[in-house]
């Protein structure tokens, strides 16, 4: 049976292949000329943007948090842009953590508004025009790498060294938006994350340009989770690389039992929620996700659930937070 199955997998593979490759071409090259005949239209406050060349799963979130930090150390009042990724609101609004969940606004512009002031908006100009208008003396552009409305100030790529690139290939046959060559034309500053061990491979087989600033980090827990320990643990999570999250918490020596993955920015029923508490009394096993998680549990429910934060460790902050400086002199 099971080789049959494999059968049936390995034809459709090869019949779908073809169409594909042609989608693929035909991504690379609307996105090619989206990017060459953009507006770039210039802001009257500094744009900063966060951005990767991935489908996901590169560590912006918390990278738009570390640039958050250093803008309150140098004394600035930064605001966050977001499409609110999954959000169902449409119009340009600024989210309140009292009023909004995720589904209004999307888990990530959910988790950042706790730090800073977040506006959610498909449109990019309509978002930094109500950052600037409510007083913010500059903007982060959470994932608009790859929009063309807007002229940056200071693009900032992320690269996870761990994951790299995946197979290599161009959506939708791979995980990529565009090329890394074609991504870097457009680059500051490149941000390796990742262990010690890919970052230096990939540095030393990747052709940087000179004119690009480049620094290395790691996402590492905020605080070492001492509540945790000594506890049988369910892990779950809905992020792109779930693997990622139950690895960090395999390596700080937790008892992990069980993982369990859902789907990218997955938003939990009451059922869903309700199995995993059933599962973690049938364990006698505490219930352990991520901080973007979190806050897509109702507060009614919060207290039955446990989170790990995340933050981005660079190998030396002060390279960039000279950069933003000069943003802002």
């Amino acid at each position: 049976m099971a080789y049959k199955v494999l059968k049936v997998i390995l034809i459709l593979k090869k019949v779908f292949l073809p169409i594909l490759i042609l989608l693929s071409v035909l991504w690379r090259s609307v996105h090619f000329l989206r990017i060459k005949f953009g507006k770039y239209e210039k802001m009257p406050i500094p744009v900063v943007c966060v951005g990767n060349v991935t489908l996901g799963g590169s560590g912006k979130t918390p990278t738009v948090l570390l640039i958050l930090k250093l803008f309150s150390e140098i004394g600035i009042e930064a605001h966050v842009v977001s499409r609110g990724y999954k959000g169902k609101l449409k119009r340009t609004t600024l989210v309140n953590s009292n009023e909004h969940n995720a589904s209004d606004v999307g888990d990530e512009p959910l988790m950042i508004s706790r730090t800073a002031k977040v506006w959610v908006t498909r449109d990019k100009k309509s978002g930094i025009m109500a950052a600037y208008n409510s007083g913010a003396k500059i903007v982060i552009l959470d994932d608009g790498f790859q929009n063309p409305s807007v002229f940056k100030d200071f693009s900032l790529l992320i690269i996870d060294t761990d994951f790299n690139f995946g197979n290599g290939y161009i959506f939708p046959i791979g995980t990529l938006r565009e090329s890394l060559d074609f991504a870097m034309i457009r680059t500051d500053l490149l941000l390796c994350l990742g262990k010690y061990e890919s970052r230096k491979s990939f540095i030393k087989k990747t052709r940087i340009p000179s004119n690009i600033l480049l620094i290395e980090g790691q996402l590492k827990p905020k605080v070492y989770p001492s509540h945790l320990e000594k506890k049988k643990l369910i892990a779950f999570c809905g992020i792109a690389r779930p693997e990622k999250f139950f690895q960090t918490l395999k390596n700080l020596n937790l008892n992990v039992i069980d993982t369990i993955p859902f789907p990218d920015h997955f938003l939990y029923s009451k059922n869903d929620l309700e199995n995993l508490k059933k599962r973690g009394e049938q364990e006698n096993a505490l219930l352990v996700t991520t901080e973007k998680d979190i806050v897509k549990i109702p507060k009614y429910l919060k207290r039955e659930f446990y989170s790990l934060p995340v933050e981005v460790k660079l190998t030396n902050s002060s390279v960039l937070k000279n950069r933003l400086k000069l943003l802002v002199s």
